[in-house]
């Protein structure tokens, strides 16, 4: 039911609000733009991997999100701002 919930509400938030910015700046400030498939590990030791499944721009937010799920965990999904990813004292690449 909540994994439901976050999806539908996913859905509506990107569907009504977003708008794919063609500023090259907009991306490039954070970093390299993940990939779908790409993974990231929490910096915290022993903390879990999470996959890129998709990689939205939204106008209420200077930065892409991304939508990640929990690798071995698929019911499990976070959402988080391309610049989080970007920070590498919060996410590392795995």
């Amino acid at each position: 039911m909540a994994q439901t919930f976050a999806t539908n509400f996913w859905h509506r938030m990107t569907g009504s609000i977003s708008r794919r910015s063609h500023e090259p700046e907009q991306y490039t400030c954070a970093g390299e733009t993940p990939e779908i498939g790409d993974k990231y590990a929490q910096a915290a030791q022993g903390a879990p991997v999470w996959i890129v499944e998709n990689v939205l721009s939204v106008t209420a937010s200077q930065y892409p999100l991304v939508r990640l799920t929990r690798e071995n965990h698929p019911d499990l999904m976070k959402i988080v701002s391309l610049s989080t990813l970007a920070d590498k004292q919060e996410f590392i690449r795995a």
